[in-house]
């Protein structure tokens, strides 16, 4: 690309998507159209080579169709899009994946804030086949001895500067199966990658990208196509590691120290079991001490329970007795009653008053005589 090329069409950014039509093309052309940078074109190829892409998803975004009438493999694919696009900046964007609105802004901001960084790189949440989020996420800080070993970029999270281009980086056509881990190193022989922790791509699982497998030794295996596709990687690129890089690779690999950092972990976690199992056993002598004092509290209260019922009782018979005390008061009074309105009573007063007088006087001559002897 040249440089007159380049100051046309600064800060620009290119999203190459490759596709073979799927019906997913139009989420991916949907998540590019919505980013909230302005400046973007969208250089679409067409891999399956039948020219009848359906692009309106994209909006009014400037839109340069690619399409040899042939079918391309990925990396013919990605080449064919490198060599169509204008932009300051390139992206690729496969399409059954998508991205968040802000997803380019913020890659170009850190490329723009950093002179010695040319390529920048998102988390990215993967997803079932539906676009729901699984439980994983790529999200490994970039670390180019890493990069050596394993491909843990998906293809549409970086964002890089075209400049590097003209270092003759481009993708391995020999490659169909990790042709992006074979892209990216050769970009990180000229710079350094910055990882930016903030998920805004999304990798759905299941496409004729995807390199995962249920069992990780299978990608060692000579026989497996992933094992096939790893050793190809390496038989090009071993001749180009300096020993020092391989040292560091192979030390990387070493399980021995992950082994004593493991060990010591251990340890560590037993002491604490130690220590825990101690607090538990003081909590449990504690808890049948609480136990016992719960028991002597409760045979108490059932004593203070009897005794109430004791007390309550004996209230009752005494309750009882007045109540009878009073009905039999009652009846005297009621039959003393009847005794003073009787005609017998009333007729009968007189004598008594007669009587009470003669014993009066009777009484008064007792005295006297007393007083006489």
């Amino acid at each position: 690309m040249s440089t007159e090329r380049l100051a046309e069409n600064k800060n620009q950014v290119s999203i190459i998507c490759r596709t073979l039509g799927r019906p997913e093309l139009q989420q991916a052309l949907r998540s590019i159209s919505s980013q909230d940078y302005a400046n973007i074109e969208i250089v679409l190829v067409d891999a399956a080579g039948e020219n009848s892409l359906d692009s309106t998803a994209a909006g009014d975004r400037p839109l340069v169709l690619v399409t040899t009438g042939v079918a391309l493999s990925r990396s013919q694919a990605a080449n064919a899009g490198l060599q169509a696009a204008h932009g300051k900046y390139i992206q690729f964007l496969d399409d059954d994946d998508w991205i968040d609105s802000n997803h380019v802004s913020q890659l170009v901001s850190t490329l723009e804030s950093n002179d010695e960084t040319a390529a920048a790189y998102s988390s990215t949440q993967k997803t079932n086949a539906a676009g729901d989020s699984l439980d994983y996420v790529f999200n490994e800080d970039f670390d180019p001895i890493l990069l050596m070993r394993d491909n843990y970029i998906p293809i549409h999270s970086i964002l890089f500067d075209s400049l590097l281009l003209e270092n003759g980086c481009s993708f391995d056509e020999a490659f169909d199966i990790y042709e992006d881990w074979d892209f990216w190193l050769q970009l990180s022989q000229h710079t350094n990658f910055q990882h930016i922790d903030s998920i805004t791509a999304y990798y759905r699982e299941g496409g004729d990208s995807d390199t995962a497998v249920s069992d990780v030794r299978l990608r060692y295996q000579s026989e497996n196509i992933l094992g096939k596709a790893r050793a190809a990687i390496f038989e090009k690129w071993l001749p180009k590691w300096t020993g020092q890089r391989m040292n560091a690779l192979i030390g990387q690999l070493d399980q021995s120290v992950l082994l004593c950092e493991q060990d010591a972990r251990i340890h560590s976690e037993l002491k604490k079991n130690a220590e825990l199992q101690h607090e538990i056993e003081k909590r449990d002598t504690n808890i049948i001490e609480l136990d016992l004092h719960t028991n002597e509290l409760d045979l108490r209260i059932n004593e203070l329970k009897l005794q109430i019922l004791n007390n309550v009782s004996q209230l009752e018979q005494l309750n009882l007795h007045s109540k009878q005390q009073a009905q039999h008061l009652s009846d005297l009074e009621r039959g003393l009653n009847t005794i003073y309105d009787s005609a017998s009573w009333k007729l009968m007063g007189p004598i008594r008053r007669v009587g009470r007088i003669l014993g009066a006087g009777k009484n008064s001559k007792s005295g006297d005589s007393d007083s006489d002897k």
